[in-house]
């Protein structure tokens, strides 16, 4: 078991940088770094448990990358992890000791036990600047994804009476997520001028660690919504969006092996439903809700209200969960992998639509499915072979932390609804031995 110690955060005025020093038994020393400035005019303006949500998300983010799986793990994958963490109120936070601890189980595939302690975080005084003092109706996540472009477009075009507040994160040592939001909002202004505001996108960093880093993301999520939170809070806003297709919101297990290694649970409604539930216990009135749980990401693009103008701007988006790894491209200069599952997804949700994005390579260039790179597309396809009922769908979604069962034959809908877009985007781009290896 790895024990940390997440440290109370210190705020320097001079550089504007928040740290949160992450302390192991072993003489493990790790620093999270984040460009609290900007948000420091809303943290000024909200209780105490809000901020410390948003310190615990700030350090789950940098114990994640801190704590390496090959390293420590119990099974080739999960760490056993006893944290920490700093708190205003130790009592309260004692209320949900249990449910944070299984969300970020179940988020992050590890065992967490948490202990909180007294912090001794001291904020210094900002006041919010003149662009955000006006009302917004909510806060939007944008990753400079397609769903939250979507979920951007959708909202923009519809509500013209109601602004609505953009919120983002970025990693310097992830390459493009905040070109990708920049390049975006510039272009979302042409068209919707004046009917958002963007908070610059706050970067939150492993900065300094004297061990080997691990190299997966499966808490950002987490710190998204800690994010939204405290800007939401700063302005009063009780509804936070996060835009995602219903089909990687499930992220139903193509295989076994994907039920948890390999598996993200980024807007899984599990996590949702118990953020939501340990905000409320802790006295936070906000709701976290994914107003596209029920649709594939090609029902999102087919349905955008301005689709003529998402069209034009698409490929100005990036999907791909692979995009650091260029070397073994056909084509290195392109903005997509192409292979890797948020690839197929995307590739088959523009199948009505004209697909101007740059793949570097193709699903058929991967035969026979021996390198890592492969290993995405082959257990796709194994998954489309399989004869699978809906009761069998419903079985494994409940197996996969499905709680909520008024919304489970919804679920299963866009599961089934998921595999018929697959197969189609397969049996149109797919050679003759990727469609027999899909049973197409």
């Amino acid at each position: 078991m790895k024990r940390i110690k997440v440290n109370s955060p210190i705020y320097n005025n001079k550089s504007g940088t928040l740290s949160i020093e992450l302390s192991g038994e072993d003489e493990e020393l790790s620093t999270v770094s984040i460009d609290f400035k900007t948000l420091l005019p809303f943290a000024n303006l909200v209780k105490s448990q809000v901020k410390d949500f948003f310190f615990i998300t700030c350090a789950v983010y940098g114990i994640d990358r801190f704590i390496n799986r090959k390293y420590n793990s119990v099974d080739g994958w999960s760490r056993e992890l006893q944290i920490e963490f700093p708190v205003s109120d130790i009592d309260i936070w004692n209320t949900v000791k249990e449910n944070l601890e299984e969300l970020l189980s179940f988020l992050t595939g590890d065992y967490w036990n948490i202990e909180f302690y007294e912090s001794t975080y001291i904020s210094p005084e900002f006041t919010l600047p003149i662009e955000f003092q006006e009302s917004f109706k909510q806060v939007n996540l944008f990753s400079g994804g397609l769903d939250s472009l979507i979920g951007a477009v959708d909202y923009l075009s519809r509500h013209p009476e109601d602004k609505v507040l953009f919120a983002s994160h970025y990693d310097p040592q992830m390459k493009g997520p905040k070109g990708d939001q920049e390049y975006l909002l510039m272009l979302l202004n042409k068209q919707y001028r004046g009917l958002f505001d963007y908070v610059p996108s706050i970067k939150v960093t492993l900065s300094e660690t004297n061990i080997r880093r691990e190299t997966t993301f499966r808490s950002r999520s987490i710190l998204f919504i800690g994010i939204a939170l405290i800007i939401s809070q700063g302005k009063n806003i009780k509804d936070i969006i996060v835009p995602e297709n219903g089909s990687v919101s499930l992220n139903y297990p193509l295989s076994p092996s994907r039920r948890t290694s390999c598996s993200t649970r980024t807007t899984h409604p599990f996590v949702l439903d118990r953020t939501n539930f340990i905000l409320k216990e802790i006295g936070i009135q906000s709701i976290i809700s994914n107003p596209y749980e029920f649709l594939t990401k090609g029902e999102m693009v087919d349905n955008c209200h301005d689709l003529e103008f998402l069209k034009k701007i698409i490929d100005f988006s990036n999907s791909c969960g692979k995009r650091g790894h260029r070397s073994s491209w056909k084509l290195p200069l392109a903005t997509h992998c192409g292979v890797c599952m948020p690839c197929i997804y995307r590739q088959a949700s523009l199948l009505n639509q004209i697909d101007k994005t740059k793949y570097g390579s193709s699903v058929n260039s991967l035969i026979p499915f021996k390198t890592k790179k492969s290993q995405d597309v082959g257990i796709c396809l194994d998954f489309l072979k399989k004869d699978i009922t809906r009761e069998d769908i419903k079985t494994e979604l409940i197996v996969n932390g499905i709680k909520n069962i008024d919304k489970l034959k919804n679920y299963v809908e866009v599961v089934w609804r998921t595999r018929v877009e697959l197969k189609k985007w397969f049996t149109k781009n797919g050679n003759s031995v990727i469609k027999n290896k899909a049973g197409l």
